[in-house]
């Protein structure tokens, strides 16, 4: 496209001669000859300081946040994150043939999105994802960098989905893309609400600051798009409240447009039915965990929504064996979850309370350099479900590991707990102290294969330390 065309988008504009645009960047080792670069701030870094080397690799365009000089056209806007979105819907375009699915919410997201693709995939709908665990277009599987990505990642996705023949697109919407305007100028035909509880308050600061953020996906619906909500969950009534052309609910415990009833819930997995209006459908899923029948539920109600036909959606429930990193089983009696915040650990040592003949045992650490206040309520929850805890380190980041430590202990009011720092030793521990009946779970990180140890990532990955310790 031509630099005025997309420049058309920016209020009061001005380019001293028109190019032709052939791609959109803000990482500037990634511009080739042709390129519009954003510079935009991050975390880390600020993407200003990288403008010559996108000019030195053939940017022909900028746009920056101050002013800035350079021989080649460019623009200053007050958010380059927010004007790098409404470009790229003007670049790659609206796809509005592409049925496209936002699930938010503290807990369940990943476990959603992989159900959700699952189902389509058996509708022949080709379907992309874009998630905490991957990012997935055709037969394309690349490990995700964050949850959401930034707005030019989500668009490019997309639109290499669609040109590999898909008619949906499942994404993980984050708390953080919301605030961040990731995802301002996509249009959401379905907008799924997990549930809401306390996390990422080292970036939000308060609960109410990350509800806001969570419900402002239902102000991204299409013109007739819908929201699926947990009824369930007390912070529900609050979406009411915005202009969403329809609602659709699913609850397990108040009334709800879809329920569900437990008939098995065993750790080979669970059996459904699902009632709406007059129907019942009966679904088995490999999954265990009673708070996955709130996952598998939101799945079926969003995917029947879209005009799926229930034995489709139940054949795409039953075959979705595994999410990584989801109470994931890596030994017969030893599991992997990602459960990071207080509401998940408390439902994941619930869900195997269940399954357990002897002792329940957990890892667990909690984060550097992100919500303290979580910590010792985790600790708290910790020592009251599990019946023996091992504390150890999560991804300590910046902070001094023993601190987080402590935190946690502060938490603690009974005396069933060990604290082993490094997370390798925590696991075998954990593993060495296993009596038959026991079963240990392993949580805080779930699929990732890296730990983060001042400002390096190390490879450490708790499935395969499981698997080194007992001997397969």
């Amino acid at each position: 496209m031509q630099l005025s065309e997309l420049f058309n988008v920016l209020d009061g504009a001005r380019i001293s001669q028109d190019v032709t645009i052939t791609s959109l960047e803000f990482d500037s080792r990634k511009v080739n000859p042709g390129a519009l670069f954003f510079a935009i701030k991050g975390e880390r870094f600020d993407g200003h300081a990288f403008i010559p080397e996108a000019i030195d690799r053939g940017a022909c365009a900028i746009v920056a946040e101050r002013a800035i000089t350079v021989d080649i056209p460019y623009a200053v806007v007050k958010d380059a994150r927010i004007v790098m979105g409404e470009i790229a819907r003007q670049f790659y375009g609206a796809f509005d043939d592409l049925t496209t699915i936002g699930i938010t919410g503290t807990n369940g997201k990943t476990t959603t999105a992989f159900i959700l693709h699952k189902i389509l995939e058996c509708a022949g709908l080709n379907p992309g994802m874009l998630g905490t665990v991957w990012y997935i277009v055709g037969d394309s599987i690349v490990p995700a960098g964050r949850t959401t990505p930034e707005s030019l990642d989500v668009y490019k996705t997309m639109y290499q989905a669609q040109e590999k023949g898909a008619r949906a697109v499942v994404m993980e919407v984050s708390s953080h893309a919301l605030s961040l305007h990731r995802v301002d100028t996509i249009r959401f035909h379905v907008a799924v609400f997990t549930n809401l509880t306390q996390d990422h308050l080292d970036f939000h600061r308060t609960i109410e600051a990350y509800a806001q953020a969570k419900f402002h996906i239902f102000t991204l619906l299409r013109e007739n798009g819908c929201a699926i909500i947990n009824q369930d969950d007390p912070r529900s009534t609050e979406i009411r409240e915005y202009p969403i052309p329809r609602i659709i609910t699913y609850g397990l415990i108040t009334p709800a447009d879809y329920s569900a009833n437990i008939v098995d819930d065993t750790i080979e997995g669970l059996t459904l039915d699902i009632a709406w209006s007059k129907n019942v459908h009966r679904v088995v899923s490999p999954l265990i965990g009673s708070f996955n029948c709130y996952n598998i539920l939101a799945s079926f109600a969003t995917a029947h929504v879209l005009g799926l036909e229930a034995s489709v959606i139940e054949k795409g429930i039953r075959q979705m064996k595994r999410v990584p990193g989801r109470m994931e089983r890596i030994r017969n009696s030893i599991f992997v979850d990602y459960a990071h915040t207080p509401d998940a650990i408390k439902n994941a040592l619930n869900a195997l309370r269940r399954y357990c003949r002897g002792r329940l045992l957990v890892v667990f650490g909690c984060g550097g350099d992100r919500d303290q206040g979580k910590r010792p309520i985790m600790g708290t929850i910790a020592t009251e479900y599990a019946d023996h805890v091992v504390i150890t380190s999560d991804n300590p980041r910046t902070e001094d590991p023993r601190q987080v430590i402590r935190d946690i202990e502060g938490g603690i009011t009974r005396d069933n707990f060990t604290v082993i720092e490094d997370r390798g030793d925590a696991i075998a521990q954990a593993i060495k102290m296993m009596r038959e009946g026991d079963i240990v779970l392993v949580a805080g990180k779930g699929h990732e294969n890296y730990q983060i140890i001042g400002d390096k990532r190390i490879t450490f990955d708790d499935a395969e330390v499981i698997r080194q310790c007992t001997g397969n």
